[in-house]
């Protein structure tokens, strides 16, 4: 990628800031195989990989993601700036999509999405839905959003095919 191709693709990121909300989830697909092998899990849409919820905290844009594997050495919940998330270098395309969250909803998934951070939650290497002391990112952004809606999604698990759970596009299709 040039500078240039770089340059742009920052400025695209840094026009998406103004419109980002509390709580919105953001997807991005990733650049390398292990994107493209997340890719094919998903049930309909292929087009991301990866996914998070964001918050806006002291003027800077976070993102909170269940990553694993080299790209987060103590698998424990990342915390990062969103130009840090959506990196051009690794990335081809992002999206950011919003629930309709009420208020309180909002503040209520913070507190969850807080709990799981201090908490030091570990990525699930194994993508078990079944367990709540490690999760994979759509996991982690699924059971955020339906405790802050007090169970409101669970109709949208899939328990009666393979993979069990949610997958990266049933975050955005649901």
């Amino acid at each position: 990628m040039s500078s240039a191709e770089k340059a742009a693709a920052f400025k695209t990121i840094d026009s998406t800031k103004p419109f980002i909300k509390n709580g919105d989830v953001i997807l991005r697909n990733g650049r390398d195989e292990v994107s493209q092998a997340v890719r094919s899990m998903n049930r309909k849409d292929t087009s991301f990989s990866h996914c998070g919820l964001v918050f806006i905290e002291n003027d800077s844009v976070f993102v909170y993601h269940a990553l694993g594997g080299s790209y987060n050495p103590d698998q424990k919940l990342k915390r990062e700036l969103l130009d840090s998330f959506f990196t051009p270098a690794g990335n081809i395309a992002f999206c950011i999509y919003r629930y309709n969250l009420k208020k309180e909803e909002t503040e209520k998934l913070k507190s969850v999405v807080d709990s799981y951070y201090k908490a030091g939650l570990k990525f699930d290497m194994y993508f078990n839905y079944f367990s709540d002391d490690v999760m994979y990112c759509s996991e982690f952004v699924f059971k955020s959003l339906n405790k802050s809606v007090k169970g409101a999604y669970n109709k949208y698990v899939r328990l009666d095919m393979l993979p069990y759970g949610v997958t990266t596009d049933d975050i955005f299709l649901n």
